[in-house]
């Protein structure tokens, strides 16, 4: 492909040997034009390309206008080298996401990097074209990384669950010893013989769920307080209080034991197996 420098001073082009001829023909241009192929180090004169030595010994006169404008859409570059800005940009964001920012980054590296080779290949530009191509693997590299990830922090994510709920499990068998406490004061030092019976010692009966369980019913009112609104085990109603380290309540769930003077305990695997 060549370009033609005119007499205004712009380029135009590109164009074919074809076309190159056909304006030797018409007296568009003559020897004089500088012309520059693709691939070459520097502008010559036309009369410098052997290709063209037939058209012009066939077609003699003055110097002819410049060739038209081409076609809007395919303005004339010359030696100046494609912008690879986008492309550029394409593999900055690629390899960001690889570092750690995947989606942030990972999405608009696909993006620019489709932009950017779409218009390097118009532009029959492989260089550009490269560069996008390797921004846009990059970016399409980094989702695959979001599964590993995801696999690595769900098992973080649920082991910091459990221990939260055996927090919150704890805090609840602290409030019904301490309200067992309270009632077994008033009465004779014997602990209630049910939960409902501590109803005004504790604010609410959501207390009485374990944060694990979903199989309970949650219920905000005691007029509503039933069986199935209940997790822990009460295992000594009615019975005396004297022995402070008497395992009174129990989480059939984490296996945490309440005892008799109101402190709350983790208990072993085994404790829990044989307290079922």
């Amino acid at each position: 492909m060549y370009k033609i420098l005119g007499e205004d001073g712009k380029e135009y082009g590109p164009a074919t040997a074809d076309q190159v001829r056909q304006w030797i023909a018409e007296g568009r241009v003559s020897r004089q034009t500088q012309m520059y192929l693709e691939g070459s180090p520097s502008w010559k004169a036309l009369g410098e390309f052997p290709e063209f030595g037939p058209a012009l010994a066939a077609k003699s006169g003055p110097p002819a206008l410049p060739p038209p404008p081409l076609p809007r859409g395919q303005p004339a570059t010359g030696l100046r080298p494609p912008g690879h800005g986008l492309a550029v940009a394409s593999v900055v964001l690629g390899a960001l996401s690889l570092v750690g920012c995947l989606v942030f980054t990972g999405l608009p590296a696909i993006i620019t990097g489709c932009i950017a080779r779409n218009r390097a290949r118009a532009a029959q530009d492989s260089q550009g074209a490269k560069l996008a191509l390797a921004g846009l693997i990059m970016g399409c590299v980094s989702f695959a990384f979001i599964p590993i990830l995801a696999g690595l922090a769900l098992p973080a994510l649920a082991k910091a669950k459990d221990k939260a709920q055996q927090i919150n499990c704890r805090n609840h068998m602290q409030q019904i010893g301490l309200a067992a406490r309270m009632w077994a004061s008033d009465n004779n030092e014997k602990f209630p013989p049910d939960f409902l019976s501590m109803s005004n010692e504790l604010v609410t009966p959501l207390v009485l769920i374990c944060p694990a369980d979903r199989s309970k019913s949650k219920v905000m009112s005691w007029s509503d307080f039933g069986p199935d609104t209940v997790s822990y085990e009460y295992l000594r109603p009615g019975t005396s209080a004297d022995n402070p380290q008497e395992i009174v309540f129990l989480c059939p769930i984490h296996g945490t034991v309440g005892l008799a003077d109101g402190s709350v305990q983790q208990g072993t695997p085994g404790r829990r197996r044989n307290q079922r």
